[in-house]
């Protein structure tokens, strides 16, 4: 076999000049191109790796965002169901209270209602044994009615302690007179006998005035200068319906 040295140095030239144009305009821009889309393939990746870090982040601050609104509603509930709480029992504390007040008033009222009417009814009691004592004494012969109070105003006076009707008796000194108040006037006769026995009593030289008072109703009263003695029909009537008064108080 016989080998031709020309043609294969003129096949190994061609082979250089494939090879050389091949690299450089096949290979080459291929390569750039590959090395262009490689680029462009690990950019968008990393701009879908920064892009998915985003996300993320963003899903953990969304997350964290929702627990914190949780937590806040919760919060929020707690506090709206524990102010619901204290006005529900600052309106029940306000209504106990105000039933309080309503029932203190009622009573407050019915104890004066009850008090109004027992007094009017002390006064119609009053008023009637003031008249029935007015009747009675107008039946009674006036000289029976004289002597019996006499007798009860000497009676009292002679039991007084000696300092005390020396006090009663030093009122009347420098002039002074005791007043003898009756429910009607007195005949001259029955004040000559009413002086004779409070002289007696009080001393034998004091001044001794009589004047009538019809609103005592019966009886007398001592008018001394810083004092008084009282035996007349409305004192007692007076004092009748002051004791119902203070048994009718409750207790």
């Amino acid at each position: 076999m016989r080998i031709d040295w020309s043609t294969l140095a003129l096949q190994l030239v061609n082979f250089a000049i494939l090879v050389w144009l091949l690299q450089r305009l096949l290979y080459r821009p291929v390569m750039r191109v590959l090395d262009a889309r490689r680029a462009a393939a690990e950019e968008r990746y990393a701009d879908a790796a920064r892009a998915a870090k985003a996300a993320e982040q963003q899903l953990s601050e969304l997350a964290a965002q929702r627990a914190a609104i949780a937590t806040e509603r919760a919060t929020a509930l707690e506090r709206a169901k524990e102010q619901a709480r204290q006005v529900v029992a600052a309106r029940r504390a306000q209504a106990e209270t105000d039933a309080r007040e309503l029932l203190d008033e009622a009573r407050r009222t019915l104890a004066q209602e009850r008090e109004r009417v027992l007094a009017e009814a002390r006064r119609a009691a009053l008023d009637l044994a003031g008249e029935m004592a007015r009747r009675v004494l107008a039946e009674t012969p006036e000289s029976v009615r004289v002597e019996g109070w006499l007798e009860r105003v000497d009676g009292h006076l002679r039991s007084l302690a000696p300092a005390e009707r020396t006090e009663l008796s030093d009122q009347l000194a420098a002039g002074h007179a005791l007043r003898v108040v009756t429910a009607q006037p007195m005949p001259v006769e029955a004040q000559e006998r009413w002086r004779a026995r409070l002289r007696e009593s009080l001393g034998a030289d004091i001044a001794i005035d009589f004047e009538s008072e019809p609103r005592l109703i019966g009886g007398a009263e001592l008018r001394f200068p810083r004092a008084a003695l009282s035996f007349s029909v409305r004192s007692m009537v007076e004092a009748l319906g002051e004791e119902a008064r203070r048994d009718g108080k409750p207790r």
